[in-house]
């Protein structure tokens, strides 16, 4: 009867090490993978796109309707945990296993909107992070309110990667820096990729503006380069500006004319509307008259930005992928 007993207290100490056993290496089978690495970004340092799912309204607590869509590339596959910080009350957060290559993952909402507004985040995967903007609309709002979108955004972090015929990309980007010339401010860009640069933008009204060169040897001035209030065959011109033209003291001044308005233009398979067409035509003063020493032609999109530049001859940048905050 002792050895029964002994026998049956053995058996039912195996059966519950065994149960143990089993349960730890169910739970921590996953974590086996380890964490995975990637990026938010693509080959060129753009962000692959970030989808807005879901209402957002002030006051009411996100559901599982409330994620956004993610477009990841996975370099090594585990654990992965993507994020954004905290603001106007909600957040966004995912985890989960991921395989390599490239991947949608799906990051819910939390939290509850505390005011109307459009509230930016900055979303975190491993050492990339991109940024995207969540409207939050007023449920006591009872009529919306027709909102102009420019033809040249500012915001801070939006940015365009252009196609340069014969060379290659570049990036823009709209930094998170002003400056102020003369007094005024002035949105700082910065141009990296075959061609680096930094340009001073600004907007005043439906008008224009850049802080530069007209011939990349005259001095510096403020250039309006765009109306976008106007109708085709409006023409306006620059400050008169003091130069050298081949090898001789002389002025310089730029002549613009709106070829087009609101119309239709394709720029590598992208369909646009709203687009202004601008001719950009450089004059220089030969012996007492003006003279057209170069024609060129620009073109923007409403909510877009700048979508093509042709200089005859010199350079041809089109758009390719841009996001405009």
């Amino acid at each position: 009867m002792k050895h029964l007993i002994k026998y049956c207290l053995f058996a039912l100490i195996i059966v519950f090490i065994s149960s143990c056993i089993k349960e730890t290496s169910f739970e921590g089978g996953a974590n086996l993978y380890g964490p995975s690495n990637g990026t938010l970004k693509d080959s060129l340092g753009d962000c692959k796109g970030i989808v807005i799912k879901g209402s957002y309204k002030k006051n009411e607590s996100l559901t599982d309707s409330n994620y956004i869509l993610v477009n990841v590339n996975v370099t090594t596959p585990g654990q992965y945990k993507i994020y954004s910080d905290t603001v106007n009350g909600f957040w966004f957060l995912g985890d989960g296993y991921v395989s390599a290559g490239s991947s949608t993952l799906k990051i819910k909402g939390f939290g509850k909107p505390t005011s109307a507004l459009n509230t930016h985040f900055v979303l975190s995967y491993k050492n990339s992070a991109c940024l995207f903007t969540v409207s939050v609309s007023d449920t006591t709002v009872v009529a919306s309110t027709p909102v102009f979108r420019d033809y040249f955004p500012t915001t801070v972090g939006s940015n365009w990667s252009y196609k340069i015929a014969g060379l290659d990309t570049i990036h823009v980007q709209a930094s998170p820096k002003d400056t102020l010339i003369f007094g005024i401010s002035h949105r700082v860009f910065y141009t990296s990729g075959s061609m680096k640069d930094t340009a001073f933008y600004r907007k005043s009204g439906h008008n224009y503006y850049r802080w530069g060169s007209l011939d990349g040897i005259s001095s510096f001035s403020s250039l309006l380069f765009l109306k976008d209030d106007k109708p085709v065959s409006t023409q306006w011109e620059s400050n008169i500006i003091n130069t050298i033209f081949s090898g001789v003291p002389t002025q310089i001044k730029m002549r613009y004319t709106l070829m087009a308005v609101n119309t239709t233009r394709t720029v590598n398979n992208n369909v646009f509307d709203s687009v202004i067409h601008v001719k950009n035509d450089l004059q220089v003063k030969i012996l007492g008259t003006y003279q057209s020493i170069q024609t060129f032609d620009t073109y923007y999109a409403k909510n877009v930005g700048l979508i093509e530049l042709n200089i005859p001859g010199v350079i041809q940048q089109t758009l390719k992928r841009w996001k405009v905050y």
